[in-house]
């Protein structure tokens, strides 16, 4: 993903962060030990210079199913889901500062991963549709007024201290444990959002017009993996 920096008061061209296509999905069926599946998508997320989507948030629009299929299962308490979604993100974000005024945004991307209607550890399974939710990849982005004039001060006296703060979070591929799920045959459901934030803090669109002041995410492209395995008695099982 490139960037680049410009001054404030010159123009800068529409950018858009768009996501192409989703996960495919089939049925996938898991009988015995040691058991793998897979959803693969070529989707490719891209900063270029037009117009599109970013997809939505809890705050603002539906999550993104990327994955909707069924796991059958042997009849054992042992039987252990091991669900595996691996994605590329893009991040944008565009902060400008006027007068005295600090002004920051965020932008992030988190997956849930549901089994059965219950979110998946280390999600709550306890926890309400859509539970918390992993966070994949966010960034939060600050610029103070005093940036630009200590650069102007660093030109000609060689020293300065510019306030531009910035922070990552990822986690790009992540495995959600579903333990003891028993026999049968189970609904599996794959999700992502995309959230922004403003300088408040408060949730707001992920544009597709990146002025001034915006941000943006996408997703894409990824893979979903599920194995089942058997946690014997004797290897502790699975805790947490």
């Amino acid at each position: 993903m490139k960037s680049k920096y410009q001054i404030p008061s010159v123009a800068v061209p529409i950018l858009a962060i768009i996501t192409i296509a989703l996960f495919g999905w089939s049925t996938a069926s898991a009988q015995s030990s040691g058991n793998f599946t897979a959803a693969i998508t070529k989707s490719q997320c891209t900063v270029n210079t037009g117009s599109g989507p970013t997809g939505g948030s809890l705050a603002n629009g539906p999550l993104i199913t990327v994955l909707n299929t069924t796991v059958k299962t042997p009849n054992s308490s042992f039987t252990t889901l091991l669900i595996r979604p691996s994605l590329v993100t893009g991040l944008f974000n565009n902060t400008e500062t006027v007068g005295s005024t600090t002004t920051a945004n965020s932008a992030r991307v988190k997956v849930f991963v549901e089994l059965d209607g219950k979110p998946v550890l280390p999600d709550d399974p306890n926890a309400a549709f859509p539970g918390a939710g992993i966070i994949y990849d966010q960034r939060f982005q600050q610029v103070s007024p005093n940036t630009f004039a200590n650069l102007a001060f660093c030109a000609f006296f060689g020293n300065c201290s510019p306030d531009l703060v910035e922070s990552t979070l990822a986690a790009h591929s992540f495995d959600f444990v579903a333990p003891n799920v028993g026999g049968g045959v189970h609904n599996l459901v794959v999700s992502w959002f995309f959230e922004c934030t403003d300088s408040t803090g408060a949730s707001t669109p992920c544009t597709n017009a990146f002025t001034v002041n915006t941000a943006g995410a996408c997703a894409g492209p990824g893979t979903v993996t599920v194995t089942q395995t058997k946690a014997f008695t004797q290897s502790g099982g699975v805790q947490f």
